[in-house]
């Protein structure tokens, strides 16, 4: 396990803060439906329905299975996380999780910059994804324990902030229009120190697509570039560098598949 110095914990300290308070605002499990988590899944399904939300998809991993609720009245997408049959978690989520986005009620993605809604309804081929999965982040946790001291031939107290990994079940978005591209990572993927995004979004560089394969990579912090591939054929997404993902894609766009 890999320890930090003194001046890595200030600066990671620091940056832990800022995105626990980001990852507060933007995944929290709302009031209405707090009460669910725990409850057996037919019975939640139930209950959310009756509470104004619809069921907008459903993904599944070896040990989970994660539905997507839109309640259209109150505009909030909920990402719920099922474990032997019961909620696990209920965390709100963007709304393109839901395949909701830019103020659509459905029928299609089509963010504007990315080639939709130009003058003459001029149109570029472009590919929205949202890609569901788990995977892997460093992360810094503090720990206090004793420890053995030599020189002192006993055991002392020992406390302070250790570099370790985490996992996670989440989810990515992508947008591929042309040659350009763009990924934004769910805030649990962030490490406590990360580059300014765009909004959320990272540039996709040294991008590359053909007929099965896209490939590229983006730039998390100076140290963490991970590797993107998605696999056209099976619909699967891999993150590989510090911070690791693996998970099925399905495309954003309601009228069309990728």
């Amino acid at each position: 396990m890999m320890k930090l110095s003194y001046s890595m914990i200030a600066a990671a300290t620091f940056g832990v803060a800022v995105l626990w308070a980001h990852s507060a605002a933007a995944q929290v499990t709302p009031s209405d439906v707090r009460d669910l988590v725990g409850a057996r899944a037919a019975g939640g399904e139930a209950e959310l329905a009756a509470r104004g939300y619809v069921n907008t998809g459903v993904q599944s991993s070896d040990d989970r299975k994660w539905t997507y609720w839109w309640n259209d009245r109150r505009g909030v997408c909920l990402s719920v996380s099922t474990v032997g049959g019961r909620y696990d978690s209920i965390v709100s989520t963007p709304a393109p999780d839901c395949r909701r986005g830019g103020g659509a009620s459905g029928g299609g993605y089509r963010p504007p910059e990315f080639g939709y809604g130009g003058a003459g309804g001029d149109y570029r081929e472009h590919i929205a994804l949202v890609c569901y999965g788990e995977g892997q982040k460093l992360t810094n946790q503090y720990r206090s324990g004793y420890e053995w001291d030599s020189d002192k031939r006993r055991y002392v107290p020992k406390s302070g902030y250790e570099l370790t990994r985490q996992d996670y079940d989440t989810s990515v978005t992508v947008e591929i229009d042309g040659g350009r591209g763009r990924i934004r990572p769910a805030k649990s993927m962030l490490p406590p120190i990360h580059s300014n995004s765009d909004g959320g979004w990272y540039e996709i560089s040294n991008l590359s697509i053909d007929r099965d394969m896209i490939r590229g990579q983006f730039k998390l912090n100076g140290a963490n570039r991970p590797k993107l591939t998605i696999d056209r054929r099976a619909g699967r997404i891999v993150l590989d560098g510090l911070t690791k993902f693996n998970g099925t894609c399905d495309p954003l766009d309601g009228d069309r598949k990728f």
